[in-house]
């Protein structure tokens, strides 16, 4: 929990994060921006070129006629090839035009200063499909098409663009390529389309930059400022939280004290009684035994401070921060010494039988000490004279059942169990098993009255696999 409020400490406090994160969704979108503006770019200059291919393909379609074809003069002909390329020729704009055969090989060129020059390989598959193929070329130079002059210095070193179309001849229903036309083009219009095109596409891109980055830097920060909104107020439920947790916790410690406080009491209630009962009759002493009281109320104070020291001790440990722990196997002897006066006293025998393997943390074993502890001494008390009291810890699946079994009357039937009642016993106080369910709600254990008969009752305390840990022991002690 600590480490979650460290974090979010750092991302408020981190004042660039924000900007760092817009500055690379702007990035990002200039990047996309970019790019679809250069696809946008290749395409547009793609189709200009392809246009007047389409354009001069369709011409050379149009001046082939029927009466060529019935004289003998089709598209067949290399005559009749030649006459299309230079009637088309005459198109504005067209400066030099060959003439190819179906193989790409030179025939002719107009006009007669055109170097002869062969056709690019690559450019063959698309024309025997019959599809016009067009090259821009922005710099070349006059001599690199016309046979210079000798004279003209200026033609060896100026350039200029041109667009190069190679057109495929053929008939007008026919599939099959029977030669190929190639014209130079004068290419400073199509440089001035492609010089507008690309102002057009630089302001788009703008545009869409400059709105698309308003947007997404003005979301950006948006995010961030919910984002650090909503880290507040986590943090301060997360406090909340916290502080639950703590007045949590606290209160069940309250509850514990205030449960092994009322577990004091109730110890102290019959030894109290008892030294009542001493004074009120100390006039009446028989002269012949005359410390026979005094007897008594000294063991009553004893038993009186040795509650007070357990109850002290226990308390100490919850308010210590010293922490170890007991096997099942100590906790049978701290039971057993704590009730050993009280079974001689009463002539019962106590047995106790171990057959769970575990330890438990001291804490928890000081409240299951107190309400065994109680349980134990209130089923001596139910049991007559030569009776005897069993106590067994056992695993029970995933828990510890601790049975507390004697040879008592039973349970009164018109009792409730665990609520406080008038008790049955010279000077009890009702309280002690609603005192011992009380303290084993607060370790999260059952206790309950798991049998009941005219010839004894069963306790049964079930401590969770969560309060205890498996340690190999196995022992049986019996004492009387």
């Amino acid at each position: 929990m600590e480490r979650v409020l460290q974090i979010q400490r750092l991302l408020l406090r981190s004042r660039r994060l924000p900007w760092v994160i817009a500055g690379i969704a702007l990035v990002i979108l200039a990047g996309a921006i970019a790019l679809i503006t250069a696809q946008s770019r290749h395409r547009v200059r793609a189709q200009i070129i392809a246009r007047d291919g389409d354009v001069l393909h369709a011409v050379t379609q149009m001046l082939p006629n029927k009466e060529d074809e019935e004289l003998g003069l089709g598209l067949d002909n290399p005559l009749r090839q030649l006459d299309v390329v230079m009637k088309t020729s005459r198109l504005r704009g067209v400066i030099a035009a060959r003439l190819f055969d179906a193989e790409g090989l030179f025939i002719d060129a107009v006009p007669a200063e055109v170097w002869e020059q062969e056709l690019d390989p690559a450019d063959l598959p698309a024309l025997r499909r019959l599809q016009p193929v067009s090259h821009f070329r922005p710099a070349v130079k006059p001599v690199e098409i016309f046979i210079p002059d000798s004279t003209d210095k200026a033609a060896i070193t100026e350039v200029a663009p041109i667009l190069e179309v190679n057109i495929p001849l053929h008939a007008a229903n026919g599939e099959k390529l029977l030669g190929i036309a190639q014209f130079v083009i004068e290419g400073h219009s199509i440089a001035g389309q492609f010089a507008r095109v690309e102002q057009h596409l630089i302001r788009q891109a703008v545009v869409a930059f400059l709105v698309g980055g308003i947007i997404l830097f003005v979301a950006v920060l948006w995010s961030f400022h919910r984002l650090n909104q909503a880290h507040r107020l986590l943090a301060e439920r997360t406090g909340h939280l916290v502080q639950a947790h703590q007045e949590l916790a606290l209160a069940a410690k309250t509850s514990a004290v205030g449960a092994v406080t009322s577990h004091l009491i109730h110890g102290l209630k019959n030894p109290l009684a008892g030294l009542q009962s001493f004074v009120a009759n100390l006039g009446s002493t028989v002269a012949d035994n005359p410390y026979a009281d005094l007897q008594q109320a000294i063991a009553t104070t004893r038993r009186m401070q040795a509650m007070i020291n357990e109850v002290v001790a226990v308390l100490r440990e919850e308010e210590g921060a010293g922490q170890y722990e007991l096997t099942l196997a100590e906790l049978v002897e701290i039971i057993a010494a704590k009730v050993q006066p009280l079974c001689r006293e009463r002539g019962v025998e106590l047995k106790t039988r171990l057959d769970a393997e575990a330890v438990l943390p001291n804490r928890a074993a000081n409240l299951v000490a107190l309400i065994l502890g109680n349980l134990v001494q209130n089923a001596v008390e139910a049991t007559p004279r030569d009776g005897a009291v069993t106590l067994t810890l056992a695993t029970n699946g995933e828990s510890i059942g601790c049975a507390v079994l004697d040879g008592g009357p039973g349970f009164p039937a018109d009792r409730a169990v665990f609520a406080p009642s008038q008790s049955a016993k010279d000077g009890g106080s009702g309280i002690g098993l609603a005192i011992s369910k009380q303290l084993a709600n607060h370790l999260g254990a059952g206790l309950e009255l798991h049998s009941n008969t005219p010839r004894g009752c069963v306790f049964v305390l079930s401590l969770p696999s969560g309060l205890w840990k498996s340690k190999t022991s196995s022992v049986t002690v019996t004492m009387s």
